[in-house]
């Protein structure tokens, strides 16, 4: 979310393999695991215009989660 935000996108769709996290998101549910994820996730969510979130099975994003990892160590070396 951050790195869309510098790049100063309004509009965005985040998609996630997590149901519960996107269950929590979409209910606004409060989860102790996941308290500052979710916190930092609504927090970051009002730089958008519109910000939408949807839930994938897993089995269906096995390329793009890899493409995401690749991605995400280009700007967190060391992470995954």
């Amino acid at each position: 979310m951050e790195q869309a935000i510098l790049l100063d996108y309004k509009q965005i769709s985040f998609e996630s393999d997590s149901k519960i996290l996107v269950t929590a998101i979409l209910e606004g549910s409060h989860i102790s695991d996941l308290h500052g994820i979710l916190a930092d996730i609504r927090s970051l969510a009002g730089a958008f215009t519109s910000v939408s979130f949807h839930w994938v099975p897993r089995n269906s994003v096995s390329s793009v989660d890899l493409l995401a990892k690749q991605a995400l160590n280009v700007f967190v070396p060391n992470m995954v």
